[in-house]
């Protein structure tokens, strides 16, 4: 099957981050068909063309202008060219890829545990080709999109994302999950010395990285 072009065919409405998902999609050919997995409202769906599908009737959009399905995940479809699976947790994010059909590309993102995803992601057999950060609430959602293949990355480097440090908003993303860190820290103390252990590690890697990005860590 050819590739398909993509064509915008709806306005973005919303948060920056539906626009960094299609912007994505957009950015990488795959084949037909792309599902949108818990459409919502139906804007990406409307943007890219996508079926939208909702595991209930009454989650799909109200206005049904475009194609929707009831389905759980992509377990209905015989093929997928790309999956658009964004906004709800890491771990029903791996059980909807885990039922397939494996899409060849999907868009992700989880809100709860994004580093917990990518690590799954490598050792389920998918590699991440491209990730985009947009402003969110008080810090960033962290969208991805992965294809078939071997993960490369491993470690901080890959649960903090590999492809992010090129982001623009990479510092201030960076320096918000120090901040974060810190805080664990602070509020550890000695009391549990394994996790202490692990979030000094993540403490030590960001303020590494953010002296690579040319930047001081942000002072306690």
């Amino acid at each position: 099957m050819g590739q398909r072009t993509h064509e915008t065919r709806g306005p973005i409405r919303g948060r920056p981050r539906r626009e960094v998902i299609v912007e994505l999609a957009h950015a990488a050919p795959y084949d037909a068909p792309i599902i949108d997995v818990g459409c919502d409202h139906g804007y990406i769906a409307a943007a890219l063309g996508a079926i939208g599908s909702e595991r209930a009737p009454n989650r799909l959009p109200g206005s049904r202008q475009g194609l929707f399905a009831v389905a759980d995940g992509l377990k209905p479809y015989r093929r997928v060219g790309m999956a658009i699976i964004t906004g709800i947790g890491a771990r029903e994010i791996a059980r909807i890829l885990e039922n397939g059909p494996a899409p060849e590309q999907a868009i992700l993102h989880a809100p709860d545990r994004p580093s917990w995803l990518r690590q799954w992601l490598s050792e389920n057999g998918y590699r991440i080709t491209y990730e985009r950060l947009a402003p969110e609430a008080r810090g960033f959602a962290e969208v991805m999109r992965v294809a078939r293949g071997r993960e490369p990355h491993s470690e901080h480097q890959l649960w903090f994302g590999p492809h992010l440090p090129h982001d623009p908003l990479a510092i201030a993303h960076a320096r918000h999950s120090l901040e974060r860190w810190q805080g664990v820290s602070d509020s550890l103390g000695q009391s549990a010395p394994e996790r202490l252990q692990e979030v000094t590690a993540w403490i030590t890697f960001l303020e590494s990285l953010l002296t690579s990005l040319g930047k001081s860590p942000t002072p306690r």
